[in-house]
């Protein structure tokens, strides 16, 4: 296992808890989402600082070939983050815009990354970014299709965000013990 590779095994349980945040939010929204619109700017950036934390992450210690995207959509997610937080209901077409911007974003870097690094989660990750993209499309370019029905796209979109990410903390997971079970048969071994 490479080094990068051990780090992000080791940490499992961010991926988890970013899931399980990212399924609270969408579940919240889903729920109520008439009393939630001026909470989902704050939960929006919430959930753009969260995604910010772990794309920054992921520049620091992913495949240096995708170093450059996450950095660039981190940061995008930071800014749209706080953006969201500090002014959640002046404008809540604002933070409309900030979401599809970011989505289009995202999508299209994950869309790239895919292409760039080898896996087999290739078509998973296509597919995520992909609609990502696609909910951003058009949220911008309709932007007055009801903040109600954009919370609830948001709130689904943001839900299997978090299933997918729990799911893949949990490989990760998977990954670190079998390496564990390498290590310590190999130093059984020689002892």
């Amino acid at each position: 296992m490479t080094e990068a590779r051990g780090i992000v095994a080791r940490n499992w349980w961010l991926f988890v808890v970013m899931g399980v945040v990212c399924m609270g939010i969408g579940i919240v929204t889903i729920v109520w989402p008439d009393k939630t619109l001026l909470t989902l700017g704050i939960l929006l950036g919430i959930y753009l600082i969260v995604a910010a934390i772990m794309e920054i992450f992921d520049a620091i210690t992913g495949a240096p070939q995708s170093r450059a995207f996450s950095l660039i959509v981190g940061v995008i997610a930071l800014i749209a983050g706080l953006i969201c937080i500090r002014r959640p209901g002046e404008s809540l077409t604002a933070i409309v815009v900030v979401l599809g911007v970011y989505l289009v974003a995202e999508g299209v870097f994950t869309i790239v990354r895919a292409f760039v690094e080898e896996g087999p989660t290739r078509g998973l990750t296509v597919a995520r970014g992909a609609i990502a993209a696609i909910v951003g499309i058009v949220i911008l370019a309709w932007p007055d299709i009801g903040l109600a029905t954009v919370a609830i796209v948001f709130a689904i979109t943001i839900f299997f965000r978090g299933v997918l990410a729990v799911w893949l903390g949990l490989q990760l997971r998977k990954l670190q013990y079998e390496e564990q079970e390498v290590t310590k048969t190999a130093t059984t071994t020689f002892v």
